[in-house]
């Protein structure tokens, strides 16, 4: 098992978008890697998280910023994406993540507890007049992988 994905949606995500603005929420796809499984089978160790942040405020189609987690207990910026379209490049306004102060980008980080270890998220998103702030755990890592065990769970 190389690596597996899993999906986490903020509170005000619908099915369906908005026929105006803000036409949705944001999507966090966190994609783990583990590596080699080896034969006889071993636990696969995690080595990396590969994050897709997708903001959907002011773009029906998303507006979408990667970071890469490859160290615990370090936070990391959410960089605003540069809008293509446009020459030079700028940064792309329709993506709203930043953080929680103002002058500041949003941030992520996996914590080590305990109990396991934890994405951490820490931002503010949507339209200027309503902005939501998202601070907290939202999904568990397992550190090390085995066959047949689910490797990120949502606390209950």
């Amino acid at each position: 098992m190389d690596n597996l994905e899993y999906t986490w949606y903020t509170g005000d995500w619908k099915p369906n978008n908005n026929p105006t603005v803000p036409y949705n929420g944001l999507k966090i796809v966190a994609t783990a890697n583990y590596g080699q499984l080896t034969s006889p089978p071993t636990s696969g160790k995690l080595v990396s998280v590969a994050l897709e942040i997708v903001d959907y405020t002011y773009d029906p189609n998303g507006v979408s910023s990667s970071v890469m987690l490859s160290n615990s207990s370090t936070w990391y910026d959410i960089a605003i994406p540069t809008d293509d379209t446009v020459s030079p490049p700028v940064p792309n306004l329709k993506f709203t993540v930043e953080g929680i102060s103002n002058a500041t980008l949003g941030k992520v980080k996996l914590d080590a507890t305990s109990s396991g270890l934890y994405l951490n998220i820490q931002f503010r998103y949507g339209p200027t007049s309503r902005k939501r702030e998202e601070i907290g755990y939202i999904m568990k890592f397992q550190e090390n992988y085995q066959a047949g065990q689910d490797p990120i769970a949502v606390e209950e």
